[in-house]
């Protein structure tokens, strides 16, 4: 297995008060290389696209989210890094294939030209393919823990992954972009593209974590405000922010007339609702008895981040 850090039965509180906590995205990505290494027959071009696209920096939000709920019930985030990887694999996979020029056409994705624009279309596409396929192999693999437990996981990410999740969202984004959506509508799309994945992402860590249905109940509200909490802010960070910051090109929603929430509410009310959302994830694990501070400082995170 990747070195992974400290082993520590839950965050402790000097990482819980830090506006990020960046060491479990370190070991995030030391794992990440851990696993695509492993694979010893891969065609020279596809680990090289591989290793480009998942050492594309970025906050490991996702992945981490899967750690800190673990530690919140009392476990031992280190049990969770084989499906946390795995969700990034997922996300990665996502974003090349989103940049594309045939969905959001973008040159960049963190600072650096996005997978295709090194590697080619064809190369990009197939590079997706992989990481999908990856990362349930990861879980079957690597996951420790009895088959129901593997079976719960596989089921939880494919959902918000497929059909029914991140790729509902992406036909309602590119088949409504410069058309009318309905505020419903917008928020049906925000919920598919963007905070299925990240509620699959806590789920997995209850899973993982043993949680009681009442709790795994909670934790799902949790993760379903913050979800649209974080679409929210990335709506607004693409109007407010500049590529040197944000690492992507600025002001594509407005250019390709996209749906977001600013588009249709404005930036200060889409501030406000994003506002309200955190609250009401804080307000869902107030009551219940966890180490819930990293997850509320997450939360908070959203509302200050700037990339």
């Amino acid at each position: 297995m990747a070195d992974t850090g400290k082993n520590n039965n839950y965050i402790n509180k000097e990482n819980i008060t830090g506006s990020y906590p960046d060491h479990l995205a370190g070991i995030i990505d030391r794992n990440l290389l851990f696993y695509i290494n492993s694979y010893k027959n891969l065609p020279a071009l596809l680990k090289k696209s591989i290793m480009y696209s998942i050492k594309n920096g970025g906050k490991r939000f996702r992945p981490v989210l899967c750690l800190l709920t673990v530690s919140s019930l009392g476990g031992n985030y280190e049990d969770a890094l084989p499906a946390a990887c795995a969700i990034e694999l997922i996300h990665t996979y996502s974003l090349i294939h989103d940049d594309l020029p045939s969905i959001d056409n973008d040159d960049f994705r963190r600072g650096k030209l996005t997978c295709h624009k090194v590697f080619g279309e064809d190369i990009a596409i197939l590079t997706g393919d992989a990481l999908f396929a990856e990362a349930f192999n990861i879980i079957l693999k690597y996951q420790a823990g009895s088959p129901d437990i593997k079976i719960r996981l596989l089921e939880e990410i494919a959902h918000a992954s497929g059909a029914e999740g991140m790729v509902a969202g992406q036909v309602i984004d590119v088949f409504y972009t410069a058309k009318k959506i309905s505020k419903k509508l917008l928020e049906f799309m925000h919920d598919k593209k963007t905070a299925k994945l990240i509620t699959a992402s806590v789920r997995s860590g209850a899973i993982i974590g043993g949680a009681p249905e009442n709790i795994m109940a909670k934790l799902t509200l949790y993760a379903n405000c913050i979800g649209l909490a974080f679409q929210i802010t990335d709506d607004i960070l693409d109007i407010e922010t500049t590529m040197e910051v944000s690492g992507k090109t600025a002001g594509k929603d407005a250019a390709q007339n996209k749906n977001t929430f600013p588009s249709m509410y404005g930036i200060k009310k889409s501030r406000e609702i994003a506002g309200r959302k955190v609250k009401e994830a804080i307000d869902a694990i107030s009551g219940i008895d966890i180490k819930k501070d990293s997850l509320i400082n997450l939360a908070e995170f959203i509302l200050k981040r700037k990339k």
